[in-house]
C-alpha cells in the first residue's frame, strides 16, 4: 500500500526538499513549445535535447502509465559566489553537485516507495539529468509559475530553486498552481548581459552565459565576451534582478545553509590566474564533488582568460603569456584575446604568432596586436 500524499510530503522535506507538491505526469502545452523551440535551432549544441525529444515532451515514452508527478524543490539562494581576486559564479554551483545531492535524495524517496509496494521499474526520477520538462512539470505541480526569464518562481521562496521530479503510476491529488505571475516586470528580460531572453519565456540558449561558459565546448563567439563580465561559470543577472528575490534563503549566511550548499573549497581557494594554470592533477583532486566540473577544465580555463580581458588586469599578462603556449587552441585564443584587452602591446603576441599555426588563434592573435 503506497504511503498516503501527506506521508509522502513528510519523506519529502526529510530528505532535505524544501518544496513538494502533486500534479500531471506530462508537461502540458509547453512540450509542444520545446518542441518548436529545438526545431528553431534556439539550443545550440545541446544535442541530447534532440536525440531526446520524444522521450521529453512525451512522458508516456520513458515510463508505462505515467499517472502524476511527485515534484520537489530546494532552495538555494544565498549570498554572491565571488572567488577570493575576482570572478563570479552561479549561485546553484555553490556548494556539492546537486545532481548528486538531490539525486540521492529522490533517488531515496524512489526506494522507499517501492519498499511500500509500488512496482520496480514504474517510477522514473530526474534531477536536471533525465529527459523531462522539469520547469513545466515543477508548474503545473504547483511548485511556482513559469518565468519570463524561463525558469520557475516559488511566491514563498523565490527564483533559486533546484529542481527534481518522480514520474509516477499512483494516483495522487493534484495541487492547485502558485498564486502569482511576473505580471508586467520584464527586469530580467531588460537586465540579460547577452539579450538571451529573445522574448517572455524564451530563452536563445546560443547567447546565454549559461550556455557559453559551461556547455559550450569551443570558442565563446567574440561578441559575447564582454558581456560576460565578471561571470566565471553561469550567470545569475534574471534571478538578482527579480521582485521575488530576497525570500527563503537569499539573506542566508554559509554556515546556515544546509551542507550540501556550502561553500565548495575550490572556490575558496582559487584565484582566477590559478584557474587559468589548472592542470589536471589539481582539477581533478580538488575540484570533485562540484558541478564546475560540467564546464571541463580547460572550459573553466577559457572563461578565466575572457574574465581577465574584461577586468583589465595587467598582473594576469605573465600566465595569459604563458598559456599562449597551452596545447589547447581554444584557451590559446582565448588568452590572446584577453591580452589584447589588456596589453595589446605585450611582446607575448608577437611571439605567438610567429610560431601559431592554428587558423583560429592566429585570428585572435592578429586581432589583438590591432588594438595597439
Amino acid at each position: 500500500m503506497p504511503p498516503s500524499p501527506e506521508i509522502l510530503r513528510e519523506m519529502a522535506f526529510a530528505e532535505g526538499f524544501d518544496l513538494v507538491a502533486f500534479g500531471p505526469a506530462d508537461p502540458g502545452p509547453d512540450a509542444e513549445r520545446f518542441l518548436h523551440w529545438l526545431d528553431e535551432g534556439l539550443a545550440g549544441e545541446l544535442h541530447y535535447l534532440h536525440r531526446n525529444r520524444d522521450l521529453i515532451a512525451r512522458p508516456e515514452n520513458w515510463i508505462a502509465s505515467p499517472r502524476s508527478t511527485i515534484a520537489l524543490a530546494q532552495d538555494y539562494g544565498g549570498p554572491a559566489v565571488e572567488l577570493k581576486e575576482g570572478g563570479r559564479v552561479a549561485r546553484y554551483a555553490r556548494g556539492r553537485d546537486y545532481h548528486r545531492s538531490l539525486g540521492n535524495g529522490v533517488r531515496r524517496l524512489r526506494s522507499q516507495l517501492e519498499r511500500e509496494g509500488v512496482p520496480r521499474g514504474s517510477i522514473a526520477v530526474g534531477t536536471d539529468s533525465a529527459p523531462f520538462l522539469e520547469r513545466a512539470l515543477a508548474a503545473r505541480a504547483g511548485i511556482g509559475f513559469l518565468a519570463k526569464s524561463a525558469g520557475v518562481i516559488s511566491p514563498t521562496l523565490g527564483p533559486y530553486l533546484l529542481l527534481a521530479e518522480l514520474i509516477t503510476p499512483l494516483e495522487l491529488p493534484f495541487d492547485s498552481a502558485a498564486p502569482g505571475s511576473c505580471g508586467t516586470c520584464t527586469r530580467c528580460i531588460d537586465a540579460c548581459p547577452t539579450d538571451a531572453i529573445i522574448a517572455p519565456h524564451r530563452v536563445d540558449a546560443r547567447r546565454c552565459l549559461s550556455y557559453t561558459t559551461i556547455e559550450l565546448r569551443g570558442s565563446i563567439p567574440e561578441e559575447l565576451r564582454e558581456p560576460q563580465g565578471d561571470w566565471l561559470f553561469g550567470c545569475d543577472v534574471c534571478l538578482e534582478v527579480c521582485p521575488f528575490t530576497n525570500r527563503g534563503r537569499a539573506a542566508a549566511s554559509d554556515a546556515a545553509r544546509p551542507a550540501d550548499l556550502q561553500t565548495h573549497p575550490a572556490l575558496e581557494t582559487f584565484s582566477l590566474v590559478g584557474i587559468l594554470e589548472l592542470d589536471d592533477a589539481d582539477w581533478n583532486s580538488r575540484w570533485t564533488g562540484t558541478a564546475i566540473r560540467r564546464a571541463t577544465r580547460n572550459g573553466l580555463r577559457r572563461n578565466a582568460a575572457v574574465v581577465l580581458g574584461n577586468r583589465r588586469d595587467p598582473t594576469a599578462l605573465e600566465a595569459l603569456g604563458r598559456t599562449l603556449e597551452d596545447p589547447n587552441p581554444v584557451v590559446r585564443e582565448h588568452s590572446a584575446w584577453a591580452i589584447g584587452r589588456i596589453d595589446p602591446s605585450s611582446p607575448a603576441l608577437d611571439r605567438a604568432l610567429t610560431r601559431e599555426e592554428n587558423p583560429l588563434v592566429r585570428a585572435a592573435l592578429a586581432a589583438a596586436l590591432e588594438r595597439r
